[in-house]
């Protein structure tokens, strides 16, 4: 009989004082949904998002089975709301596109949210009633978010015998440590996880401690609306975006780790400035802030996260084109945006895109 690896618990106190900000940390919000779906299954409930869960505090924690996250105060109460849609008609990240037979409507996603994102503006909620499928970025359903959830922490966590020391130079492991002690906690506290795993749970548990909250993310606020209502489907499987992460290199791994570890204080002011862009529907901005970076910087990653998908993301929403009916399609906003992104290659294409 194989030995079954088992998960060790994650309890680190503080541990979000140690997070830094990079490029790694937009990209796991903004692109990943998968991860923040994974924390709110793992709590037993994918709750709906009503008035009072906006104006609820933030869960205390989250678990990644068994891995604890920090959450506390909010990040999002520095960015005034825009005035409603009636008082100023401004963009929304909101896109149709039609054909003879279909119309399909791309909302760009925030995985993780603040309380003050809702209420949605009326044109996305008008998307969303007159469309007879939706379609998330990956399943929401509860049952494939704790599936998910194991699938994820398995594969960031070391047979016996191994840890992350090993695999470390010592100027990255200094870094890890130094920020672990300054948070009081050991490096036993991540022995066991591999770096990317090590650097996701810090970016979310800062994320969750300015008050970004992934049962507040659109994802799921539309994943508990669409329930009874509507047709579901998924654009992509858990499998493949937990792959995206499993997959990476040593050398990525440690790459992610230390720009996690060393860039200090963005990470606040990047996801105000996202949320602004978001709001205002602000395609070229977003663009310039959360994808462009990894373009110019990180081509090979760029390519595996961006440029690969979202050829298989527009080929699916082409096929509802071809089709008929009324699709409303969430997706991660930084794949909708750039020169690679949905919107280009269905313009490529010959369709008309209209804007929100």
């Amino acid at each position: 009989m194989s030995r079954q690896r088992s998960v060790p618990r994650l309890v680190a106190p503080n541990l979000h004082e140690c997070v830094a900000c990079s490029l790694w940390q937009l990209l796991v919000i903004i692109v990943l949904g998968v991860l923040a779906g994974c924390i709110t299954a793992a709590r037993g409930s994918t709750p709906q998002v009503s008035p009072d869960a906006r104006d609820s505090p933030a869960p205390a924690t989250a678990s990644l089975h068994g891995a604890d996250f920090p959450s506390v105060g909010t990040i999002s109460a520095a960015v005034a709301s825009p005035p409603s849609d009636s008082s100023q008609p401004h963009r929304v990240f909101l896109w149709t596109i039609s054909s003879s037979t279909a119309t399909v409507q791309l909302l760009g996603s925030v995985h993780m949210a603040s309380r003050d994102v809702y209420p949605l503006a009326p044109r996305i909620e008008s998307a969303f009633d007159s469309a007879e499928t939706v379609v998330l970025e990956i399943p929401m359903d509860q049952a494939s978010q704790l599936q998910a959830a194991q699938k994820l922490a398995l594969a960031g966590t070391y047979s016996p015998g191994d840890s992350i020391d090993k695999h470390l130079n010592g100027e990255i492991l200094a870094l890890l440590q130094e920020h672990l002690s300054r948070s009081g906690a050991s490096l036993d506290t991540v022995r066991a996880f591999r770096p990317w795993l090590v650097a996701v749970m810090m970016t979310l548990g800062e994320m969750q401690r300015q008050g970004y909250r992934p049962d507040l993310g659109l994802d799921i606020y539309f994943a508990e609306k669409v329930k009874g209502r509507k047709r579901i489907a998924a654009l992509e499987t858990v499998d493949e975006q937990v792959a995206l992460f499993a997959g990476m290199t040593g050398p990525l791994q440690e790459e992610m780790l230390k720009e996690t570890l060393t860039v200090l204080g963005g990470l606040g002011e990047d996801m105000k400035r996202a949320l602004l862009l978001w709001r205002t529907g602000d395609a070229e901005g977003m663009d310039k802030l959360l994808v462009a970076p990894l373009r110019k910087d990180y081509p090979n990653l760029y390519q595996t996260l961006f440029v690969e998908r979202n050829r298989r993301m527009a080929a699916e929403i082409e096929g509802y084109l071809r089709s008929t009916g009324r699709y409303f399609v969430v997706v991660g906003a930084g794949h909708l945006v750039g020169p690679d992104g949905i919107l280009e290659l269905l313009r490529g294409k010959g369709y008309t895109v209209h804007q929100e």
